[in-house]
């Protein structure tokens, strides 16, 4: 019997673990990339869109590929290029690609995807979530079309950019609560799971034993086995992105509790934070199911599957 495949688009921001969840997407049996759609985050939206093309044809990754949007309401602000790289994928140099991009930009090529396949289309967003809510306020009727959004971004109770806040949310509060508020199920993988989900040194070193080209992209995406300007942290590293790919590709190997969630967006110490009723205050109905705990050996098989399978 033939497995039945998920039909995605991925909107992300190529960083270095972007990078790597688009190849996890890719390479997983049970999912059907559809598009690829980037938009301003770790980086300005001309590197990120640069980035997933160049990725797309390095990597034979047959789909079209649409430059996005900068956030709505605030300045953007890139990361520091020390924590990426200053292409944003860490030590990795790829040619640039001779495909071209998308004629339609990230919010049509999402639009469009949406259309073609009503009702069953899941949005992978691992950067902030401008496309997104600019694409639910554009066209209302998609939000009745989308299957699921996971997205890469939240926190209980843990920060990694404010103390209250993750990166991809804070980025783009806005656009977060346009998303949060839709009424479209959403699976959140933030900070609460990633924080417990650390790949070390020695988990590397068995992922990338083998020498394949993939291996060396994946070692270089992140800064393995570690330099004097970037040492490889005793405790091990985070991949993000991967952790929402994951989630996507093997829903399974996380541990989830549907709660209600809105995000602040006016608060002076609290601007993007992800407020999640976790006991139930408020009485609104759970709008979003929360990762807490992720099987490590799982998420670590899905990435050995994605080296095995690509060249």
């Amino acid at each position: 019997m033939k497995m039945k495949r998920i039909p995605i688009v991925m909107d992300c921001d190529p960083g270095t673990d972007d990078a790597l969840a688009m190849l996890m997407v890719h390479g997983a049996e049970n999912i059907d990339l559809r598009a690829i759609t980037t938009v301003a985050g770790n980086l300005n939206r001309e590197t990120t869109a640069q980035n997933a093309l160049n990725i797309a044809e390095y990597f034979d990754i047959p789909v079209p590929v649409a430059k996005g949007s900068y956030p709505i309401m605030k300045k953007f602000e890139a990361l520091d290029t020390s924590i990426m790289g200053a292409g944003g994928l860490g030590n990795a140099v790829l040619p640039k690609a001779q495909r071209e991009f998308s004629p339609y930009n990230s919010i049509e090529l999402l639009h469009q995807e949406i259309q073609k396949a009503p009702g069953e289309i899941v949005i992978l967003a691992t950067g902030p979530l401008t496309n997104v809510a600019l694409l639910l306020s554009v066209y209302l009727e998609d939000r009745e079309l989308i299957k699921e959004i996971v997205i890469m971004g939240g926190a209980v109770y843990h920060g990694n950019h404010t103390p209250r806040t993750e990166f991809n949310i804070y980025t783009d509060a806005e656009a977060a609560k346009i998303v949060f508020q839709s009424g479209i199920p959403i699976k959140m993988i933030g900070t609460d799971v990633t924080y417990r989900t650390s790949v070390t040194k020695s988990d590397l070193d068995s992922l990338l034993a083998g020498g394949k080209r993939i291996s060396r992209f994946i070692g270089d995406l992140m800064f393995y086995p570690g330099s004097e300007q970037h040492p490889f942290p005793e405790e091990g590293i985070y991949i993000w992105d991967g952790l929402a790919a994951a989630a996507l590709i093997c829903p399974e190997c996380m541990e989830w509790k549907h709660v209600f969630v809105d995000v602040e967006t006016r608060g002076l110490l609290t601007y993007g934070e992800t407020v999640a009723d976790m006991n139930n205050y408020l009485k609104q109905p759970p709008n979003v199911h929360i990762a807490f705990r992720c099987n490590k050996d799982i998420f670590i098989g899905i990435i050995r599957k994605t080296i095995e399978k690509i060249n």
